[in-house]
């Protein structure tokens, strides 16, 4: 089985189980309607008591029971727990009782604890038959309707079929996936507020060796707006949306600058990260405005200069193209001159509030060039060229 058609075979039975949900009022039903069929999507046989045996028992004693509402048996052994909650029932609240189960059952490898929509699956990753405190694969399906699936929880689902599951390897699976899980809080920690070692090591990557602490606070700024401008760019290869946005491409291909050129340039030619946010913004903004093909075409040429005091957008020629002129804001935190046939100068906290600006002098841009081109054509026509 491909992994598409594993993708789109959970998109379906989540489709399913989100539209049978409000009719499940209660723990029965949300057991027969939702979490049976999820068992059985897994590939366990939700019929026979011998692989799915409701209300299984590990009890320490006499006199203390653990029950748990499913467990999944192989050989006559339980091997995974579930405990079933009624649709909406908070499930922070409800993992003692797994908990317990876990610990007295020895042969019991993985537990998960569910309302039918909302699954958590846990391990013994560090400790045998201790239950871990987090989840190492959480999976909700009113999400998955949405078609929103994340890689690591297509391949968590995968290694949980019948088929795949291996009791003995998921504690060291769940520890893997922890730790992934951990990684990722770093990275979004770090994108929202890069470190200063962190910024340090890009920049020595990038041939910065030496920079003053004083430059750390603009190369903060950089650092975040590349880790927005990496996502969206991902977001786009996801979504097969060509991107016509070279910068990072000549960001990435770009010999070394030294701190020398840096320092040289920094009041001439070098964009503010403030700049470069701004650039960002507008070609992303332009390809959503974008009526037509051919302006969706024209946004890879939509180019930049630098000079002292104001960053300069335009369509392919810096004069004849013009799109605005940029200047960091004094009362607000942008401000915008489009000429005054476009609206003139605009000062604003939200990029958005530009739009009707920025399209109009676009259009009108790649149209006047448009005409230029055939105007040419007509010429070298009428001279036989």
């Amino acid at each position: 089985m491909v992994a598409d058609d594993f993708r789109q075979k959970i998109k379906i039975f989540a489709d399913r189980v989100v539209t049978l949900a409000p009719r499940c009022t209660n723990e029965e039903s949300t057991k027969l309607f939702l979490i049976l069929p999820f068992l059985n999507f897994l590939g366990y046989d939700d019929r026979n008591p011998d692989e799915v045996c409701p209300e299984h028992g590990a009890d320490f004693s006499e006199k203390y029971k653990n029950r748990v509402d499913f467990a999944i048996l192989k050989s006559g052994q339980p091997i995974i727990a579930i405990e079933c909650k009624t649709l909406g029932t908070a499930l922070k609240d409800e993992r003692g009782q797994l908990r317990s189960y876990f610990n007295a059952a020895p042969t019991v490898k993985m537990g998960v604890i569910t309302d039918g929509l909302v699954y958590e699956f846990y391990a013994d990753s560090d400790e045998p038959n201790m239950m871990d405190a987090t989840a190492f694969l959480a999976l909700d399906l009113r999400e998955v309707a949405k078609g929103k699936i994340e890689d690591s929880v297509e391949e968590g689902l995968r290694s949980l079929q019948k088929n795949n599951f291996d009791p003995e390897n998921i504690g060291a699976e769940a520890k893997r996936k922890l730790i992934f899980q951990n990684v990722i809080q770093q990275i979004a920690k770090l994108a929202e507020d890069p470190s200063e070692p962190f910024v340090r090591l890009l920049l020595q990557n990038a041939g910065l060796s030496h920079v003053r602490t004083k430059a750390l606070t603009e190369f903060r700024e950089i650092t975040k707006n590349a880790f927005r401008e990496f996502v969206n760019l991902r977001i786009l290869q996801r979504l097969d949306i060509p991107s016509k946005d070279k910068e990072l491409e000549k960001t990435i291909t770009q010999e070394p600058v030294s701190t020398e050129v840096i320092a040289k340039n920094d009041d001439t030619l070098v964009p503010s990260s403030i700049d470069m946010e701004v650039l960002h913004y507008i070609k992303r903004r332009l390809a959503y405005l974008a009526k037509e093909d051919t302006l969706f075409d024209e946004i890879e040429n939509v180019d930049y200069r630098k000079y002292k005091g104001k960053f300069v957008v335009f369509h392919k020629k810096e004069r004849a193209g013009r799109l605005f002129d940029f200047y960091d804001g004094k009362v607000k935190k942008y401000h915008f001159d489009f000429g005054p046939d476009f609206g003139g100068e605009v000062s604003t906290d939200k990029l958005t509030d530009i739009d009707k600006f920025l399209n109009n002098v676009f259009v009108k841009r790649v149209s006047e060039e448009e005409a230029g081109k055939k105007r040419t054509q007509s010429v070298k026509a009428a001279q036989g060229l």
